[in-house]
């Protein structure tokens, strides 16, 4: 759910002003009211900059290196010099690269003097240069010319031919090149030279990591806090000959006890009232429960909700952990996850533990799946004598059906209530945004669609006389298409909003559809996880061999690569694909705009 915001505004003598600021940031639950200027990017580019102190601190940290105790230091100057560092380092390792490829192009030719080449050329004697593949050079060259072989490599013949005075020869099928400007000698010894600069810069930021963090930190969080401070003085409006500071900003209702009583204890005057969502641009804060509140980082991959509509979270999470399962759908790839979500939970930083319930929870998702479709490490459990796998299978086959069928049934019964839910939500935004009337035309879709589905059940298990069903199928018309094409838009004339409805009608036929037959996705790529894993184990049975331990090492070896590849491969669908099905098919259905901004409120760091 989206928690209540109220809107203060703040009435302050200027000389009170810097106390204010300070007390408000130790509250910390106000998020200041941002005024578009020109001095906005100015602001832009200090937090820029923060991030990139942040970035270097993330740098030195991910160098593992034991902290010492840190005496105080110059962050500043400790900074600037890890940048400067960083530039030299990234400079060298260029001319390293570059000077690697000249010598992987000199080494054929060996070691030798280009004085020594200048000399001879000075008195007449050229020396060229020649590539030729083994299979094109003549050894009758030799014999001929001045031809001396200086090196092979990679089925090439590095050569030269000496040539006196004018004469010019001419060597079909080999290929003349530069001759090289520097000896190996020279270059070998720059590249131990680079090498060695590389690992002087490497051992000092060692020593940053060991000794600079606390430093690095402390300056972070000065700069952070200079762009807080100056942010809410930009965003203060002067009055009364700049004797009185006004200032606005958002706090939710939970958090404006505390903020009310300093501001009565203090004097200050103030103004609260409730926000407009149509004029004014509300920040969104999220509280969801334990369960829920693992997806929330699912739905700000898209957008948080607008502060008038409702946050989608608590309804479409169940729905993704059902789709994660059923798209992976491997019992033993769901122990995996469960246990990587356990085990790494308690060794992960606290903004990621509930990112390892998350994993948690798809974990559990996937046994699920995995128990239905009878899937473990790619064995198909209703191939095996298993007592209730076999019981089922012959059931199933009593029925003409079996387990596949019944999976892409089952996908298309979660798609149907995930899209008949969006309707339902896309109602209930459409009343709460504009009012009651306006969501009866959403009101008859529902009614339609999930009359229609009860008249089905209805007529196939025989409930009611055809009779009484076809009243009440022509009653369901009636309501649904007076709510659809008569009173889809209260501030419409009748004939608007019939032809509306028919457009309307059009959009919904041939939308929903599609939106149903999306939901097909989730039982292929159960299938093809399936089918993966089993070709994994067959390869791995076919090619151990019959060695007695070497076989089973081999089949291990196989077993643990192949299924490592379909684990990752097949967890990389069922993560993206319920997030389409979520954004694109759950989304549109609900009615969802988004383009929420995330409550951020002005505090010290303590």
């Amino acid at each position: 759910m989206i928690l209540p915001m109220y809107k203060y505004s703040f009435l302050i003598y200027h000389g009170d002003y810097d106390k204010f600021i300070d007390d408000i940031g130790e509250i910390g639950v106000l998020d200041v009211i941002e005024k578009k200027d020109e001095d906005s990017e100015k602001i832009s580019e200090k937090y820029d900059h923060v991030k990139q102190v942040n970035n270097t601190l993330k740098f030195l940290l991910k160098r593992n290196v034991k902290q010492k105790k840190q005496d105080s230091k110059n962050g500043k100057e400790i900074y600037e010099k890890i940048v400067e560092l960083r530039n030299e380092q990234e400079e060298k390792l260029q001319q390293l690269n570059s000077l690697q490829k000249e010598i992987s192009l000199v080494r054929p030719w060996g070691d030798f003097s280009v004085n020594d080449i200048e000399k001879l050329k000075e008195q007449g004697v050229n020396i060229r240069f020649f590539v030729c593949s083994s299979k094109k050079y003549d050894e009758e060259w030799e014999k001929q010319y001045p031809v001396r072989v200086i090196g092979k490599q990679t089925g090439n013949i590095y050569f030269v031919l000496i040539e006196k005075g004018e004469e010019t020869i001419e060597l079909d099928g080999a290929e003349e090149v530069k001759s090289p400007e520097r000896p190996l000698s020279e270059l070998e010894h720059y590249e131990k030279k680079l090498e060695e600069d590389i690992r002087n810069i490497e051992k000092e930021f060692d020593n940053h990591a060991a000794n600079s963090i606390k430093a690095l930190e402390k300056y972070r969080d000065e700069l952070w806090m200079d762009c807080e401070y100056e942010k809410v003085i930009k965003n203060t409006d002067k009055e009364a000959d700049e004797k009185i500071m006004i200032l606005e900003g958002w706090v939710p209702e939970k958090k404006s006890k505390e903020l009310e009583k300093y501001l009565e204890n203090n004097k200050i005057l103030f103004l609260k009232s409730k926000p407009d969502p149509e004029k004014e641009k509300v920040p969104i804060l999220l509280k969801n429960n334990k369960f829920t509140k693992k997806f929330e980082v699912l739905g700000n991959f898209y957008s948080l909700p607008k502060y008038n509509e409702l946050d989608l979270t608590p309804f479409f999470a169940p729905f993704y952990m059902l789709f994660f399962g059923f798209c992976l759908g491997d019992a033993g790839y769901g122990i995996l996850l469960g246990i990587a979500g356990l085990f790494l939970r308690g060794r992960v930083k606290e903004e990621l533990k509930n990112i390892m319930m998350l994993v948690f929870y798809l974990g559990l998702s996937t046994i699920v799946f995995g128990i239905i479709s009878g899937t473990f490490f790619g064995v198909n459990l209703y191939e095996t004598n298993l007592g209730v796998y076999a019981s089922l299978k012959g059931y199933m086959k009593a029925y003409d059906t079996d387990i596949n069928q019944q999976l892409f049934n089952l996908s298309l019964v979660l798609g149907g209530i995930q899209i008949v839910l969006g309707l339902f939500l896309k109602a209930i935004n459409e009343s709460i945004q504009m009012g009651w009337k306006y969501s009866l035309s959403t009101v008859g879709w529902l009614v339609l669609i999930i009359g229609g589905g009860a008249l089905y059940v209805f007529s196939y298990f025989s409930l009611f006389s055809l009779e009484v069903i076809n009243i009440m199928l022509y009653i369901l018309l009636g309501v649904s298409g007076l709510f659809i094409f008569l009173l889809n838009h209260p501030k419409r004339n009748i004939f608007v909003n019939f032809g509306a409805g028919i457009w309307n009608t059009y959009n919904m036929a041939t939308g929903l559809l599609g939106d149903l037959l999306s939901y097909i996705r989730l039982f292929a790529l159960g299938i093809s996880s399936a089918i993966l894993g089993y070709v994994f184990n067959t390869i791995a049975v076919s090619m151990s061999g019959n060695i007695p331990v070497l076989s089973v090492i081999i089949m291990v070896v196989i077993l643990v690569i192949g299924h490592s590849i379909n684990l990752f491969m097949s967890g990389i669908g069922s993560f993206v694909h319920p997030l389409r099905l979520t954004f694109v098919e759950f989304y549109k259905n609900s009615g969802f705009a988004g383009g929420g901004k995330q409550y951020s409120p002005f505090r010290k760091i303590k």
